[in-house]
């Protein structure tokens, strides 16, 4: 499954009870994605957390690696960098 999220998705933490008193949450991203959790242990939790910290970091790094080439291209003179779009086994070459 793929998601697409951008920076204006509210991410929100919704709490109630439903059946015979038994208590959901559930993880809301936009209007894209809602995570339902019921049974999930704190250490899953935590795992889930600690992989939304690697993603973070991960786009962290894509961000910076994109301005230093903005910044290299901007000194030589260049408007942008681009790479031209392929398709096909070519592009795997």
């Amino acid at each position: 499954m793929g998601v697409s999220i951008d920076a204006t998705d509210k991410i929100e933490t919704a709490y109630r009870t439903g059946y015979q008193g038994r208590q959901f949450a559930t993880l809301r991203v936009g209007n894209a994605l809602g995570i339902d959790v019921v049974d999930a242990s704190p250490e899953v939790l935590r795992q889930l957390a600690a992989g939304f910290e690697e993603l973070a970091e991960w786009a962290e790094a894509r961000d910076v690696a994109a301005e230093v080439a903005d910044q290299v291209a901007a000194e030589d003179g260049v408007r942008s960098i681009g790479v031209p779009y392929q398709r096909g086994t070519e592009a795997a070459a």
